[in-house]
């Protein structure tokens, strides 16, 4: 088994299947997962297993999204602080430490821990993303305060990532330039039907300047 806590995408190969991918916005921040650790306790994780501080709020929304799913999960997206990579680095390595919360975790994949822990889940992806909008969207709304918190939290702390169709590799490339345009980093392309692996696989592919500057270049030569 892999010893990779999440599925990694690959750069993008210039290459679209038949029916085209799922495109999602690439959010410029850490990997955050969510599930209970050995002991049973839920936490925020980053990619490489370090426990992620400084985001209570996340926590305690995502522990109400386990309440709605009727079972102990995984969660898995990324975690962006005022909305840069530079201040989510600063954040999570030592802001934290002097106290508060901060964060926006975008949500793209969920799984029953159990399939989890045995390294990914056969569902389909389409259908990961429904579930996952399904359990997001039945969390009842607190009617008192967290906590030790300042006040009611905002829902909007945990979102999941819409997406979109992307047909074929011009449309790729169009969407790509689009989101690069807005000061965005690029574009995740995800093959619908494909199931979860813990593990870097070419089921997901990023569209970054860097790598699909190269790619446009070279089919130009």
């Amino acid at each position: 088994m892999s010893t990779a806590l999440c599925q990694l995408a690959q750069d993008y190969l210039g290459i679209m299947p038949a029916g085209g991918m799922l495109g999602e916005v690439k959010i410029n921040g850490w990997r955050c997962l969510y599930f209970r650790g050995i002991d049973g306790q839920p936490r925020l994780w980053s990619r490489n297993g370090i426990p992620l501080e400084g985001a209570d709020h996340i926590l305690h929304r995502l522990r109400l999204i386990e309440e709605a799913a009727g079972e102990p999960i995984m969660l898995d997206g990324e975690i962006q602080v005022d909305g840069t990579l530079a201040a989510t680095k600063a954040w999570f390595e030592r802001g934290w430490k002097r106290g508060g919360e901060a964060g926006v975790l975008h949500l793209f994949d969920a799984m029953p821990l159990p399939a989890w822990r045995a390294g990914g889940w056969e569902r389909p992806l389409l259908e990961r993303k429904e579930w996952l909008r399904t359990i997001v969207g039945a969390v009842d709304e607190p009617w008192d305060w967290r906590p030790r918190s300042a006040g009611r939290d905002d829902p909007e702390c945990v979102q999941v990532m819409t997406d979109t169709w992307i047909f074929d590799e011009a449309h790729a490339i169009q969407e790509s330039y689009r989101v690069w345009a807005i000061g965005g980093e690029g574009i995740v392309l995800k093959d619908p039907a494909s199931p979860y692996r813990r593990l870097r696989c070419s089921a997901w592919q990023k569209c970054k300047q860097e790598n699909m500057s190269k790619l446009v270049g070279c089919k130009a030569a």
